[in-house]
């Protein structure tokens, strides 16, 4: 079975190969030939379109592992679709751009392509679609990680707007939703309650318990956020009886006893996290089970049973040590030190808090390192050691203000992007201005020509009748004595009737010629702009031939070889990894897949890193993205295997 998948991935591998050596050649059109004949002498049977998809629906497939490769093909297919005019196809090939620049971390970059793909499409269908609703939407959290709230609110209410039209119930509740968090991040909980509520009772009409559970599960972090601890547990629970999975109550229920610790109650606290314990000791969820023996130990020290406190911390912390959960160690060591503190055993609690200290620096949590050498300056001024009390005091200053000058530069950059958008706004005003004029005087040029027609039509009737009416006038009063003046008006009549057809005519005929002069004009300008894109291409292939007349043919080839094998090594040697992994885990990606189903390749691969506790840093190297790209991955793996924001991601992986 497995030597059959590793052949259909060689096949599907190769086919990729022959499609991107055929589009490089494309573009570099070496024989001269025209873009159809060069086309069909690469790729067969496939047309334009046909080609235009694939490179769509492959990008579409590598944005998550590979944004490089998927926004390289975007590219190519943008171009194409560009000579077609097919606005349908632009449209969709910068969707694609931005979603592998938004995978990249390169926020900016994303919301420029973004807003293209949404210009696009309304400029084709002349109103907001589910297209564009989309784009907005995708904008609005390109905005929220930005940390630029008040625009992100804007588009996605925007969006919102544009779905409650269309009448698209799961949109609409996610866009609430996205408004609470929204104003969640902004700590407006007020705001953030009344969205959550919404989109909790539209996910009620739907009968979606898993986003019910969900909506419940984010109002009680809000409400616990907002210190209302006692609303929080309401909707803790009624998340805990919308949960079906055994194993997910576990989380559940120590989110209820927890909100019990807050609320002093410390024996329910203990039943509720006892519970979560045996769950978890069930499935064998040894993170997890360290978790558990940690919040524990919690209550047990607000109670004042630190002999049980300490006995439970120690157990958690030999899980921790086990699985090398670094985080997890530096918070239970810290957590130890304050017990032996209280129980004056200052010797133990210094010991704790420099183990903690030399963990955290490894580690640069820079927040906990803080914490730690602030404790140690604390004893060694009780043991009246000034002397250290001031180094302690000096290396706690000097990682405070590590953590500031981080904040301050991270608000500085958020104040750059948003000149930019500003400026960038402004122009955008400006040429939105420009077109609504030039549209207004179109749109004026073609009245006036249809009512200067219109009136010419109207008074040659008009003459026309006036001139019979006179001719029946004359006739009345003449007919019996001047039949011969009769014959002569008539014939004076008719004479009129022929020059008012000649000066009819001569009027037509100068309208005609001008709108023959316009439509001249207008091709004259068509054929100019070809002609200058012609004289373009010719300089571009022209400087293409003079480069590769400087070259051989088959160093040439032989470079844009090793670019594509650059860019497909990193998939090999995720193969290899993933055979070496799968002898020393066994069944690791089977049970992770069970578990959680609607996890992505890209998310199997970074919690495989993840899982031998490879940090950030490295993964980037590996993925071969950014270290932002490699967070925003991790924050995104959070999300899907439903962990609170204190659990650690690594040693969740590692209990699976």
């Amino acid at each position: 079975m497995k030597q059959l998948i590793i052949r259909i991935r060689a096949i599907v591998f190769l086919n990729m190969l022959v499609l991107i050596i055929g589009m490089l050649s494309l573009s570099l059109d070496l024989n001269g030939q025209n873009q159809n004949d060069y086309l069909k002498s690469h790729f067969g049977k496939l047309n334009k379109s046909q080609i235009i998809d694939s490179l769509l629906n492959l990008s579409q497939n590598h944005v998550e592992d590979n944004p490089d490769t998927a926004i390289f093909m975007a590219g190519i297919a943008l171009d194409l679709a560009k000579t077609s005019k097919n606005a349908e196809t632009v449209a969709l090939a910068n969707r694609r751009i931005a979603e592998g620049h938004f995978y990249k971390n390169d926020f900016q970059e994303a919301i420029d392509f973004y807003l293209e793909a949404a210009n696009a499409e309304f400029r084709q269908k002349k109103d907001s679609t589910y297209f564009y609703g989309e784009c907005l939407s995708e904008i609005a959290y390109c905005y929220q990680e930005l940390g630029i709230y008040d625009k992100s609110l804007e588009l996605f209410k925007g969006a919102l707007s544009i779905f409650n039209r269309l009448g698209n119930n799961e949109d609409i509740s996610n866009m609430l939703s996205n408004i609470g968090t929204n104003y969640y991040f902004r700590s407006q909980f007020d705001k953030a309650i009344e969205y959550y509520e919404e989109s909790l009772k539209m996910d009620r009409q739907r009968s979606d318990s898993s986003a019910i559970a969900i909506s419940m599960n984010n109002i009680g972090m809000v409400y616990s956020r907002w210190g209302k601890h006692l609303k929080a547990l309401e909707f803790y629970n009624e998340a805990l009886n919308y949960t079906s999975s055994e194993a997910r109550k576990a989380i559940r229920l120590s989110n209820v006893g927890m909100s019990w610790y807050h609320l002093k109650d410390y024996d329910k606290a203990l039943e509720f996290l006892n519970k979560a314990l045996a769950i978890d000791t069930k499935y064998h969820q040894d993170i997890k089970v360290g978790i558990r023996k940690n919040e524990i130990a919690t209550v047990l020290s607000a109670i004042g049973k630190y002999e049980e406190a300490i006995s439970l911390n120690n157990e958690a912390l030999a899980i921790f040590r086990e699985k090398e959960v670094r985080d997890s160690q530096i918070i239970t060591l810290s957590e130890l030190g304050d017990i032996y503190r209280k129980k004056g055993m200052i010797k133990e609690a210094e010991a704790c808090f420099l183990e903690s200290s030399q963990i955290a620096k490894e580690n640069n949590s820079l927040h906990h390192l803080s914490r730690n050498y602030k404790n140690l300056c604390e004893i060694a001024e009780e043991k009246s050691d000034y002397k250290t009390a001031l180094e302690y005091f000096r290396l706690y200053s000097q990682v405070h203000d590590s953590v500031f000058n981080i904040e301050k530069h991270k608000q500085i950059a958020r104040f750059e992007i948003l000149y930019e958008i500003a400026k960038k706004e402004k122009e955008n005003q400006v040429l939105i201005h420009d077109n609504e004029l030039k549209q207004k005087r179109q749109r004026l040029a073609v009245a006036f020509i249809a009512g200067l027609l219109l009136a010419i039509v109207l008074i040659s009737r008009l003459y026309k009748i006036k001139a019979k009416n006179l001719k029946q006038s004359q006739l009345l009063l003449k007919q019996e004595h001047e039949l011969t003046r009769m014959e002569i008006d008539k014939k004076e009549v008719e004479n009129r009737v022929l020059e008012d057809r000649v000066f009819a005519e001569k009027q037509i005929n100068r309208l005609q010629a001008e709108k023959y002069q316009a439509e001249i004009d207008h091709k004259n300008a068509e054929l100019a702009g070809s002609t200058i894109c012609l004289v373009s291409k010719n300089e571009i292939l022209g400087e293409i031939r003079e480069k590769l007349k400087s070259k051989h043919k088959d160093e040439t080839i032989h470079e844009v070889v090793q670019f594509i094998n650059a860019n497909t090594d990193i998939n090999q040697d995720w193969h290899k990894f993933k055979v070496t992994f799968e002898n020393v885990h066994p069944g690791f990606f089977d049970r992770l897949h069970n578990n959680f189903p609607q996890l992505t390749e890209n998310d199997i691969r970074t919690s495989a890193y993840l899982r031998i506790n490879l940090s950030s840093r490295e993964i980037a190297g590996l993925m071969n993205v950014t270290l932002d790209a490699t967070n925003k991955s991790r924050q995104r793996l959070r999300k899907k295997l439903d962990l609170k924001p204190e659990a650690d991601l690594t040693d969740f992986l590692k209990s699976i």
